[in-house]
């Protein structure tokens, strides 16, 4: 709200009191020549906002209102513009006719005539409120205004004053005069609402008001309202947002001000903007200008702080974009694509630093695959550089070409291929994207600015997307669950072929599944140990085969592949982890995995499905070369010459 204080403006009916002295003046007592020369002229500045009026007299015991309060920085010049002889005249017993004030005065200011009838230079009055004039001739003096104090709305009028002048009952002169002028004064207000990009209140941020000089050539910093003693005198002002984001300042005297702000408080990652200065102008009606358009109670203005953010996900294997924080499976030597979401501030240009640093762990992203888009489109070159970093990238934005996308949102999209040595189990495989940037903007020409130029901080955030993959673990037994465990059984994995893979040729003869192409996984064939385990590991969910190769002496090798399913489920937990800083400053460093669950495996910890294949042995057959090999010829042999002697005997008896 403005608070507006209207005073009467003019002197207190000083003329009235002159005319009145034309009756008395020649019952005063001669005039003592020897003070010409000696005689004062005191002039009381006040600012009230009453109605009430007392009538001057010239004395210093003239009263005021009790409310009145002297008023600081007027400053009155005064002109000698009637001698001593016109004024005897005046006070004869055959007086003279007071003169008009506009004799001497036009349109405020005294007339070129009588410009050289100046008496020393312009006071000003200090926080008493006085401006004395000292060693004055006797004669007739106009006063004028010629400065008046930013919270004054208008000038007191020129007036006329005679020095010496005689009391109200004319028995004595007054050699040292005072009037007792009046201004009226307004005073203006603003409103100032803080809040983040994503519409947040913030509180606790810290702003300086400052003034322009009347002069235009600087700014003075205010942390007071105006009173009656002038500009930041007053109270305190309260230049710290509230919970709602809120400051309110009231008391302000007519010019130019200029809000900058100074500190975000403890409001993670903002950019404190301290190079933007928020003008405003209060009127001499109290009124206030802000951006154009003026407003006749407190003007509020909005500022909006930036605050970017990266976003990290990874596509799953059916093609399904996860949301931050959820995972995705996949195989060791797959291509997992990525997409990195970035929020571009809206005051990106004014920035020294922003850029992402993508870092893959156990996973290496592939540079030629890189694509870097606003709205669908592709971003200009001339807006980035990415260069190359161990098996991850870095790329720096330049904030001079980021105009076109300044406030808006940047893609990242690429593809990395899961290595070998990959981890399998809950910890999973991160890839980690690190936006840095300046977190204060800072003037690079505004000496008055509080703020001062120099390197600006940085801020970083962070934000991971992570892959998991698991292990088929093969426990072979003989005979049963139980069983003796069977070393040195050759395996080999297959799985479905992805698009644009070849099969196997010989899919049928291993007996897997018709109506699909598959390959194999490993790349030499996985043999049992003592403990009659092998596994492989790198494997997403999905469907697999096991076909044995080779078993033990004695056992029957499998007719057919062993199914085997990996359908582990996953969980994952997030939270935003903060640092705080040396000032106080708290600032989100990263939206982090805090937790990740496992279900669906037989140890939910590894993210390992154990499969027990069991053989059987086989019947035992008489071995190549023995005894039993010999019976046998023999008998055969036996059976097949009776067997001819029996077919000739018989066509003997059919030729009888």
């Amino acid at each position: 709200m403005k608070k507006l204080k209207k005073f009467l403006a003019g002197v207190l009916t000083l003329a009235m009191a002159m005319s009145m002295m034309t009756i008395t003046a020649f019952a005063a007592p001669t005039i003592e020549d020897s003070k010409d020369g000696k005689a004062s002229l005191t002039v009381h500045k006040y600012e009230y906002n009453g109605a009430e009026v007392n009538d001057g007299t010239g004395s210093a015991n003239d009263t005021v209102p009790t409310d009145a309060k002297p008023l600081a920085g007027a400053g009155f010049t005064i002109y000698k513009v009637v001698d001593k002889a016109v004024m005897d005249a005046y006070y004869s017993s055959n007086p003279t006719s007071l003169p008009d004030i506009s004799t001497y005065v036009e349109n405020g200011a005294i007339k070129a005539a009588y410009a050289g009838n100046q008496v020393g230079s312009e006071i000003v009055t200090g926080a008493d409120g006085l401006a004395e004039f000292t060693n004055l001739q006797f004669g007739f003096y106009v006063v004028i205004e010629t400065t008046k104090p930013a919270a004054v709305t208008e000038a007191v009028a020129p007036f006329l004053v005679s020095v010496p002048m005689t009391t109200v009952d004319g028995s004595e002169w007054l050699y040292d005069v005072h009037v007792f002028p009046k201004n009226g004064t307004t005073y203006g207000g603003v409103t100032l609402e803080k809040s983040g990009n994503d519409g947040t209140k913030l509180a606790g941020v810290t702003f300086a008001l400052q003034k322009q000089k009347e002069d235009a050539s600087g700014w003075v910093t205010i942390t007071k309202a105006s009173g009656a003693a002038g500009d930041d005198t007053g109270a305190d002002l309260n230049l710290v947002t509230n919970a709602e984001g809120i400051i309110k300042v009231e008391g302000l005297s007519q010019g130019t001000y200029r809000f900058i702000e100074t500190s975000v408080g403890s409001n993670n990652n903002y950019i404190m903007d301290g190079k933007t200065a928020y003008e405003f102008t209060v009127t001499d009606k109290g009124t206030v200008i802000y951006n154009g358009a003026e407003a006749s109670d407190s003007v509020k203005i909005d500022i909006k702080n930036e605050k970017p953010d990266v976003d990290k996900q990874v596509t799953d294997k059916d093609g399904n974009l996860k949301d931050p924080g959820e995972g995705a499976d996949y195989s060791v030597g797959d291509k997992i694509p990525y997409t990195v979401t970035i929020k571009v501030p809206a005051n990106i240009v004014d920035l020294k630093v922003f850029k992402i640093t993508d870092t893959p762990n156990n996973l290496k992203d592939d540079m030629g695959t890189i694509k870097v888009q606003c709205d669908g489109t592709d971003v200009a070159a001339a807006a980035y550089t990415k260069t190359e970093a161990g098996n991850g990238f870095v790329m720096e934005f330049v904030p001079a070409q980021m105009a076109a996308y300044a406030g808006k949102t940047i893609v990242v999209t690429y593809e990395a291929t899961l290595l070998e040595g990959a981890v399998t189990g809950s910890t999973g495989n991160g890839n980690k994207a690190t936006l840095e940037y300046s977190n204060n903007i800072l003037p690079e020409d505004d000496s008055d600015n509080p703020n001062k130029d120099e390197e600006p901080k940085v801020d970083k955030v962070e934000d991971s997307a992570t892959v998991f993959t698991f292990k088929v673990q093969i426990l072979k037994k003989a005979d049963s669950e139980n069983g003796t465990p069977l070393k040195d059984v050759e395996f080999d994995l297959y799985r479905e072929a992805k698009a644009g893979e070849t099969g196997v040729t010989n899919a049928g003869e291993l007996g897997l599944p018709s109506g699909k192409d598959w390959v194999k996984v490993n790349t030499t064939p996985l043999v049992t140990d003592a403990n009659g385990e092998v596994g492989q590991s790198g494997l997403s969910n999905g469907t697999y085969y096991l076909v044995e190769l080779k078993t033990n002496e004695g056992y029957n090798l499998l007719k057919a592949p062993v199914k085997v399913e990996l359908k582990v489920q996953y969980t994952i937990t997030t939270k935003d982890e903060y640092t705080t800083t040396a000032d106080g400053q708290t600032t989100l460093t990263k939206h982090e995995v805090e937790r990740v669950e496992f279900t669906g495996a037989t140890d939910n910890a590894q993210g390992i499905v154990v499969s027990t294949v069991i053989n059987k042995q086989g019947f035992e057959l008489p071995t190549t070369g023995g005894m039993g090999t010999f019976l046998f010829t023999f008998v055969g042999i036996a059976m097949m010459a009776a067997a001819v002697i029996l077919f000739f005997t018989s066509k003997k008896k059919e030729a009888k």
